[in-house]
């Protein structure tokens, strides 16, 4: 049996209720999936109901909530109450719609954007009585925003630093729109608008501005992006080296829209670079006015780079840029490759400073001196790893120094021959004159009339004072030229020489000597014996003291002289100014063999003066070689 279905309800036979129902139903179900609240606030009571996503907002696991206004109150975050209370006030008495943008700060902690937009109902006596609204969750906008804005800020501080500002052009309406960094670049206010494309030309020179118009003209045409090196002209008058780029702006159908790039400041690198090429100049006339080049040498490599100046002085050709080190050792002399290697070799990360001079044989068989002064660069593991440093050629005054020496040298020797003359006469003619004298006194004395007792006093006297004399006179002969050292090694000739001074100034002299070699050239004997003569002499007269220490000794190739004492001291920079003879002398004389003096002085606390000498040393062969 089939029973008729019962005819549909028509919205008049519904219920007023059911629609209400259903309506609430439809309003809550909206509010939940839009992440939305409504809220229905009865003014006079202060009763506040709240219904929709009420967890997702405030917390509350619920999808209505019957409060009181102030509850809302302390949920709004307190920074906002402010703001918020006002624009409710505000909307009250002006019968407006209320609308405000706050956080909500949950139980948990969490806080939670919402959008709120209500309206207020009054009684007939114009007093509000009710408030519906609707707040909406908007807390991913203001985090999308804020990510934005912090995004806008870090590209505006990275411009700022990178000197590099950006821009867009609307070839249609000529519009351009600079970033603040560009603003800044051009020197124009921020807050004004932006210089139309078609009145750019009052940041260029003329010609500057044909080649940007003519390149975004070709960038617009045919989508080429482009970047231009140009001088700018500021809004102040000043001016700015600027790198602009630009490239191409396309809309969905790949159709050129307009122009889109950066303008980077580079007048500081531009400076640096011009900078850099004006001390790169001058090093360069310096380099070649000075006969110099500059060198790298990689050690991984082998390789040494080398400015061009060295192809004149090496006698090579520019198609040689590239060399070994291992190469460039062979073309050094024999004789000083040894020690090239060791002064390499010697670099420390405590001492990195390399400065030696060596001969170079060139091509055409001629030598060339050269002088290197390098500093050395070492790893973790103070491990050499590369070398930099300028090399001179110092053949012209090596030649110099070697005339000078030869000038020197026949000075000296022409004063030792003058010394030995001066001697001899003081030895073979003065000397025995003043015996002979003696003799004669002698025998007056025996002549003399018996009890002439004052003549006899007389003549005891002259013959005392003749002894005197002929006493000094030895000494000095033999300060002038010491036979010892003709027939005695070094060391006896310098023992000999202190106990002689000891005793005519009486004054103790301490004299130790060890591994000085059996044979000592006699070039080297002489010149330390004089730098000794000399150096005790300026003991004994100006430092006052009463013991004086001499050593000799042998070591690594080398012989060392000092000598000190404990006196009175002196200023040497002050003796170095005034340059006195005997100082001078010392050092004319050691340079001769190649050494070296040293005086170490303070007043009231002695003096140190060391001579070194390299042992081996053949300068005439030297002088040969370098010729």
């Amino acid at each position: 049996m089939i029973y008729p279905s019962a005819p549909a309800e028509t919205p008049a036979q519904r219920p007023p209720e059911m629609d209400l129902t259903q309506a609430n139903d439809w309003l809550h179900l909206a509010l939940e999936a839009g992440k939305s609240v409504g809220w229905d606030w009865d003014v006079k009571s202060g009763r506040d109901s709240w219904f929709g996503d009420l967890e997702n907002i405030f917390g509350i696991a619920s999808k209505t909530h019957m409060g009181h206004v102030e509850d809302f109150r302390r949920s709004v975050h307190a920074d906002d109450r402010p703001h918020v209370w006002k624009a409710v006030q505000g909307a009250m008495q002006s019968r407006s719609p209320y609308v405000a943008e706050f956080r909500i700060v949950r139980p948990d902690g969490a806080i939670r954007w919402v959008s709120a937009k209500g309206q207020f109902y009054y009684s007939p006596a114009g007093e509000a009585e009710r408030m519906l609204g609707v707040a909406v969750d908007i807390t991913e906008r203001k985090s999308a925003e804020e990510a934005l804005r912090q995004k806008e800020i870090e590209l505006t501080e990275a411009q700022r630093l990178a000197q590099v500002g950006s821009w867009r052009l609307d070839p249609a309406t000529d519009e351009v729109i600079w970033s603040d960094e560009l603003y800044r670049i051009v020197g124009y206010d921020s807050k004004a608008p932006a210089v139309n494309f078609k009145d750019h030309p009052q940041f260029f020179s003329a010609e500057n501005w044909e080649r940007l118009r003519l390149t975004v003209d070709e960038a617009l045409r045919s989508g080429m992006p482009y970047e231009l090196e140009m001088e700018m002209i500021r809004a102040d008058g000043k001016t700015r080296w600027v790198i602009a780029r630009g490239e191409p702006l396309r809309d969905s159908s790949q159709r050129i829209t307009g122009l889109r790039g950066t303008v980077q400041d580079i007048t500081e690198r531009r400076r640096s670079q011009e900078a850099l090429r004006e001390s790169e100049e001058r090093l360069r006339l310096a380099a070649e006015a000075g006969r110099m080049y500059a060198f790298e040498w990689e050690r991984a490599s082998d390789i040494i780079l080398r400015s061009a100046e060295y192809g004149h002085i090496l006698g090579v050709g520019s198609e040689e840029d590239d060399i070994t080190c291992q190469q460039m050792f062979t073309m050094v002399h024999p004789d000083d490759r040894e020690k090239v290697s060791a002064a390499t070799q010697a670099c420390t990360p405590e001492n990195p400073l390399c400065r030696i001079r060596y001969r170079v044989l060139r091509r055409d068989k001629s030598v060339v001196w050269l002088e290197k002064n390098a500093h050395a660069f070492f790893d973790s593991k103070g491990t050499m790893v590369r070398m930099v440093g300028m090399i001179a050629d110092i053949t012209d005054r090596k030649a110099a120094e070697d005339a000078l020496s030869s000038v020197s040298r026949r000075l000296i020797e022409a004063q030792e021959a003058e010394r030995t003359r001066i001697a001899r006469d003081l030895h073979d003619d003065i000397g025995q004159r003043l015996a002979l004298l003696s003799l004669t006194l002698e025998q007056t004395k025996l002549t003399a009339a018996v009890g002439d007792n004052d003549m006899l006093g007389r003549l005891n006297e002259l013959r005392s004072q003749i002894l005197v004399i002929s006493s000094a006179v030895h000494t000095l002969s033999h300060e002038l030229h010491s036979s010892s050292l003709r027939y005695l090694h070094v060391v006896k000739a310098m023992r000999g020489l202190c106990g002689e001074r000891s005793k005519q100034h009486n004054v103790e002299i301490n004299f130790v000597h060890k591994g000085v070699p059996e044979t000592v050239s006699p070039d080297i004997s002489l010149c330390l014996f004089r730098v000794l003569q000399e150096a005790l002499h300026n003991a004994v007269k100006h430092s006052g003291a009463r013991q004086i220490d001499v050593e000799i000794f042998g070591a690594a190739g080398a012989l060392d002289l000092m000598v000190r004492d404990s006196g009175s001291g002196f200023d040497v920079a002050a003796a170095m100014n005034g340059r006195g003879l005997g100082i001078s002398s010392m050092e004319e004389r050691l340079k001769l063999v190649d050494g070296n003096l040293s005086i170490n002085s303070q007043i009231a606390r002695g003096t140190t003066i060391r001579a070194h000498v390299p042992l081996g040393t053949d300068r005439t062969a030297e002088q040969a070689a370098g010729a």
